[in-house]
């Protein structure tokens, strides 16, 4: 006869106690990048912020063109 699992018994197979980050584990533990993927990824972060504030100000008519 096929025993019958629980989901709770299949989650518990499936996370081990060396697969969970540790409590002191900091941003370079959990993104590992190379220095020019951080670049990138910092470059693009700030062109977002730069071009949302830029929209915004032109909703709220701070900026105009002509």
């Amino acid at each position: 006869m096929v025993e019958q699992r629980f989901p709770a018994d299949l989650t518990s197979d499936l996370l081990l106690e060396e697969d969970l980050p540790s409590a002191s584990a900091g941003w370079g533990d959990m993104i590992d990048l190379r220095p020019w993927q951080r670049f990138v990824l910092v470059a693009l972060l700030f062109l977002d912020v730069a071009v949302v504030g830029f929209l915004f100000l032109v909703m709220l008519g701070r900026m105009s063109f002509g």
